[in-house]
């Protein structure tokens, strides 16, 4: 079984309608401070979520940043994979650290 597959084995679901992420860049930053807001497509409440979001060129994958999901505390996640949808937006997984 591929990593894909094994990934996709997890329950998803889709989020709150007009339910929206912040995304912190900087994973470093003690103080939770969001960089961008984005629109969550699809969530995984263990393991993690995918969203779209501006293009940033600090969203590469691999990278380390903080998210908070509607209303739960921000949480490390690491970007797992990233795919351009719109011009200028990307659309992106985000596994979830903690």
């Amino acid at each position: 079984m591929s990593s894909e597959e094994e990934r996709r084995r997890h329950l998803r679901f889709k989020p709150d309608r007009l339910e929206y992420a912040l995304v912190a860049v900087d994973a470093d930053i003690p103080m939770f401070k969001a960089d961008l807001m984005a629109l969550i497509i699809d969530e995984s409440p263990i393991f993690g979520c995918s969203i779209v979001v501006y293009d940033h060129p600090d969203l590469v994958v691999g990278k380390d940043c903080m998210v908070k999901v509607g209303d739960l505390a921000p949480l490390q996640a690491r970007v797992s994979w990233k795919k351009p949808s719109e011009p200028g937006l990307i659309r992106i997984g985000l596994e979830f650290l903690e």
